[in-house]
Order: C-alpha cells, then structure tokens, then sequence
C-alpha cells in the first residue's frame, strides 16, 4: 500500500507563493527546510507540478512531475532514470502505481494538492505556516479557504497536532488520518 503525505510551507494569510516562479527556500524558516529534508528522506518518491520541479531541479531524486503537456509516462531526460512526466488527466493511475509502489511525498503547487485531496489520496498533512503576510498570492488548495483547511481535514476524519517550532513563530501543523 503507497502512503501519501502532504507537505507545503504557507504565509499566515494562506499563500504557498507571492507568484508563480516564487521559490519557498527564500521565505521559509530553517526549521521548515530541515523538516522538509527529513520528509524528503524518509520518502522514496515525490510527486509535484512542472512548476515546482523546475524551481528546484534535483537529478538523485525519484519524482513523478506532473504535467498535462505528456500524452504518455516518459523520462523527463532518457539519462535520468527515476524522473517521470505524467498526465493525470490521460494516464491510469495503475501506471502511476507501477512506478510509485511505497512512500510518496506531494510536493505541490495548487493543481497537484487539489488532484490528491479529490482523489481521497493523502494519509498525512504537514503544514509549515510562516510568521509573514503576502496579501495575495497562490492558495494551497483551488476551493478550500486557508482557514478551513484545518477543520475541513478533521470533519474527513484527520487528527489535528500543532507545535511552535522557533522563538519568530513559524506553526507545524500535522494532519493525521484515523
């Protein structure tokens, strides 16, 4: 059985990015970068968006990327091997599963957060939420309102731990299923 763990830094105002091409390494605490490597660790696979892997390029990684511009599962380079386009809306996800058979990590942004959440997919959820407002910016789910995330995972049956992890604020919330 493949476990699914969510996991996404935040702006306390609900944003995991200013734009588009915003990187989190520039905004994110220490404390959420360590996290972040102990989570990529302890995953075999991670999966996000084309946006999201361009951003932050790491060949030694095995990664599903997401992207609608692929008609078939393909290498993303034919010389490095465990780095997979994907097109949810075209592959059966019996061809995902053949790649990914263990521990998943989904990195984001938006669409792939949504696809894993509608798909009733995501076992565990690790918020990271910074002590900074961005105003706008882009939201961690298309039709949850930041605010709600919390009260909508516990409604499906999630359990709710939060911790401050440094002296500027930064929350970790974990988000268990039961």
């Amino acid at each position: 059985m493949i476990n699914y763990t969510l996991a996404f830094a935040s702006s306390l105002d609900g944003f995991i990015a200013r734009y588009a091409e915003d990187n989190p390494f520039e905004w994110t605490s220490k404390n959420d970068q360590d996290h972040l490597k102990n989570l990529i660790n302890q995953h075999e696979w991670q999966v996000m968006g084309r946006k999201t892997h361009e951003l932050n390029p790491n060949h030694a990684r095995k990664r599903i990327v997401f992207s609608r511009q692929f008609e078939k599962v393909q290498l993303i380079k034919e010389d490095i091997p465990n780095q997979y386009y994907f097109n949810p809306d075209l592959n059966q996800w019996h061809e995902f599963e053949k790649i990914c058979s263990t521990s998943v990590l989904i990195l984001g942004g938006t669409k792939i957060h949504d696809f894993f959440l509608y798909a009733n997919l995501i076992d565990k959820i690790f918020i990271t939420v910074e002590p900074i407002y961005f105003k706008t910016g882009i939201p961690a789910f298309s039709y949850i309102n930041f605010h709600d995330i919390i009260p909508f995972f516990i409604e499906k049956g999630f359990s709710n731990n939060q911790k401050t992890v440094n002296d500027k604020g930064t929350v970790l919330i974990e988000l268990n299923k039961i």
